[in-house]
């Protein structure tokens, strides 16, 4: 009977100090800031912790907090001390009326501090001109003293790919009516790797983790090769977490132990994905933003070796178009890092999945099934050479053809067609971050044989070749171009393209004025998408990003499609302008796309489209 006495009253003290809290919530009425003569108030009034709300009748406005003002008026003293005020003094108070808090801070700036010269000593492997660029620090530029400590990390790391762990780095600013940076560097010795330990894993399979390593004991310390040995043991798809660790031996200074910590995901297990996200539907197309996902079984170590399998089953919904019928595609696969004592990772995967040929009312359901083998090569985590080999046949109930002018001119039954062909990808990504690039570049290379000395019922030759340049403008904005060159040889008319392996336009992946595949088409039972074996595509985009979550593109698309190389060189330019909106999530922005085609010489309005898409165009 105590007990339950002790938790109503244990629960009523909680209601009653609730409320309590409740009742005395200060919110915040106004944020003043004076004395900034140098900065202005829109520039420091993101740092702080505790501000109004910029919707008040919409959203409640910040709590007032005595401890957090002590910590933004700590932040405002080091934002002015970045920008060279090492003198400032900042003051914070708040007046408080009932419910309503008034923040207030008094600045008083100082003299600005500018570097008039800095001297680097010890030097041997790096350039004074390379250090200043790492450091961030100039002649004639505001000192800002914290970036300054917060570099030498980057300098030491810098060092570190020269063999020298234990480089000292000693910064010693002199302030008298200008700053002199005196810099002095100890590089200290080459690093030798003494041993390797292994830890996480039983002894019995320190065999097949030591295969993955590209350095050996005795070797000098080459932090690429480290990195490059975690990419080769994260690529096995057996651990989800690497660590190598260097430590260093006693009484030397030159030699280090490596520790090398793993963590293994489950040999078996069970996995789910789903959500709105590109899914490739035809291997001719790009990406569509779909709503699906997959069920995954995988077994990380078939035959207690480094092996694995797998079986999985996908199901997609492409949000833009009217297919009848969603994609569905169920693999097993077997993939390995090792054949034959070489390293090679290969994946030899079976499939079967269904195809719904867009808008064209006499086809019922393609059925595609074959085994395919996957050989890759990683360069880095995101660069890549890879061949894939693919035999597959193709099954439907009716099949129209379309003539030379694109008009159907008969409809036959295939039960099988059995193609061939074997493909090269050079994959180059040199963008400084996969989700939201603002510098960089990606180059991708794409050749497919079909038939010829693999056989089969079709012989063709496909390229395509592209490239996306990333400028950053300004600290929110960036200039983005994708330029996409292809061409298809020895196509026949009387190919009927089950996968759209020609070239096609529109739609939010490309061109966005125009509906998906739409760019150009053919009458005859219904709008049929009409492709092309030569293609031009370019895409410009301006992006800012207003804030943390919001951002807004300008772009512009243009593109071509011909049958031949004459006809592309008579044939005009399509192109679309349009505006976008993104939100940014941490899987990458969400974006909303409105573009205007130009047809028949004008731009109508009434001719726009909303394109709705996750992640960037490109």
């Amino acid at each position: 009977m105590i007990k339950y006495i002790r938790i109503v009253l244990f629960g009523y003290l909680a209601v009653i100090s609730i409320n309590i809290a409740q009742e005395y919530q200060i919110d915040i009425r106004s944020v003043n800031i004076s004395g900034n003569e140098s900065i202005k108030k829109k520039e420091l009034m993101p740092l702080l912790r505790q501000r109004p709300s910029n919707f008040s009748f919409t959203f409640k406005g910040t709590s007032f907090n005595n401890r957090l003002l002590k910590m933004d008026g700590l932040t405002l003293k080091n934002y002015f001390i970045s920008k060279g005020f090492l003198m400032v003094e900042v003051n914070e108070s708040a007046i408080i009326d009932g419910n309503r808090a008034d923040i207030y801070f008094e600045i008083n700036e100082g003299k600005q501090f500018f570097v008039s010269n800095v001297v680097i000593e010890g030097n041997v492997n790096l350039s004074k001109e390379k250090i200043q660029k790492i450091l961030n620090i100039n002649s004639g530029e505001p000192f800002n003293s914290v970036l300054l400590n917060e570099r030498v990390s980057s300098l030491q790391k810098e060092l570190e790919k020269y063999s020298k762990l234990f480089s000292i780095i000693e910064i010693e600013p002199i302030i008298l009516d200008s700053v002199i940076v005196n810099i002095s560097i100890s590089e200290g010795e080459d690093v030798f790797i003494k041993d390797t330990y292994i830890e996480g894993v039983d002894s019995k399979d320190h065999n097949f983790v030591k295969r993955e390593l590209l350095y050996k004991n005795g070797d000098k310390y080459n932090p690429k090769k480290v990195e490059k040995s975690k990419m080769r043991l994260k690529e096995t798809g057996i651990y989800s977490l690497i660590n190598i660790t260097p430590i260093k031996v006693s009484e030397s200074d030159s030699l280090v132990n490596l520790i090398l910590t793993l963590s293994e995901y489950k040999q078996r297990e069970w996995l789910s994905v789903g959500g709105f996200e590109p899914i490739e539907f035809y291997e001719g197309l790009d990406p569509l933003p779909s709503l699906g996902g997959f069920v995954e079984w995988r077994n990380r170590s078939i035959f207690n070796t480094n092996s694995n399998f797998s079986t999985k089953f996908l199901i997609g919904f492409p949000w833009e178009t009217n297919f009848n019928l969603p994609r569905l595609r169920y693999d097993i696969g077997f993939d390995t890092n090792w054949i034959f004592g070489i390293r090679w990772p290969t994946k030899l995967n079976s499939f079967y999945e269904t195809l719904i040929n867009y808008d064209q009312e006499n086809i019922d359901r393609v059925e595609r099934y074959g085994l395919e083998m996957l050989q890759i090569i990683m360069f880095d985590n995101r660069s890549y050479f890879q061949n894939i080999t693919v035999w597959e046949n193709f099954s439907d109930n009716n099949v129209s053809t379309l003539d030379s002018t694109g008009l159907i001119n008969n409809v036959t039954s295939i039960k099988n067609l059995q193609q061939r062909s074997l493909s090269f990808r050079l994959h180059i990504d040199k963008k400084d971050d996969p989700l939201f690039p603002k510098k960089g570049y990606l180059l991708d290379l794409y050749l497919k044989s079909t038939g010829y000395l693999l056989g089969g019922e079709r012989n063709y030759l496909k390229l395509d070749f592209s490239i996306n340049n990333y400028f950053m403008i300004s600290k929110n904005s960036v200039l983005a171009s994708r330029f996409k060159l292809g061409r298809i040889w020895s196509w026949e008319d009387s190919y009927n393209d089950y996968s759209y392996e020609k070239f096609y336009l529109g739609g939010s992946a490309n061109m966005r004025g125009w509906e998906i595949l739409k760019y150009s088409t053919v009458s005859n039972l219904g709008v049929i998408p009409f492709g092309g074996t030569h293609r031009f595509l370019s895409n410009i985009e301006f992006r800012n990003q207003m804030n943390q979550n919001l951002g807004i593109t300008l772009f512009f698309d243009g593109g071509i499609l011909g049958e031949n190389f004459n006809e592309m060189q008579n044939s005009r330019l399509g192109w679309d302008v349009g505006i976008g909106l993104t939100i940014s999530t941490p899987l990458g922005p969400v974006r909303l796309d409105y573009a205007v085609p130009y047809i028949n010489d004008e731009m109508n309005l009434s001719n726009g489209k909303i394109n709705f898409g996750v992640q960037y165009l490109f």
